[in-house]
């Protein structure tokens, strides 16, 4: 079950990273803070951690051992929760 998880979240992570390097300018509108070419930088570099994340997944996802995937699945939210918070202090 958490192997399905894992390849769920690895798949949503592709499409987000993806998106946030392809159409960065569909979210600069919505930043105030900041000059646009270090919110585009900052769009960029998380679109990076995302698409790294998704490749630890690929291998935590194949090799299925239950401490990898809970510490991947850790990591994960924690990474989340720090785009986030930064990405809600340049929207407001």
């Amino acid at each position: 079950m958490i192997q399905v998880l894992i390849f769920v979240s690895v798949a949503l992570l592709v499409i987000i990273g993806i998106y946030l390097l392809k159409k960065a300018t569909v979210f600069l509108p919505l930043m105030h803070n900041g000059e646009p070419d270090e919110n585009k930088q900052f769009l960029h570099q998380f679109g990076v951690f995302y698409l790294i994340l998704a490749a630890i997944g690929v291998l935590v996802g194949i090799f299925n051992l239950t401490f990898f995937s809970l510490f991947y699945i850790f990591s994960l939210l924690v990474i989340s929760a720090v785009f986030t918070v930064m990405f809600a202090k340049k929207i407001l």
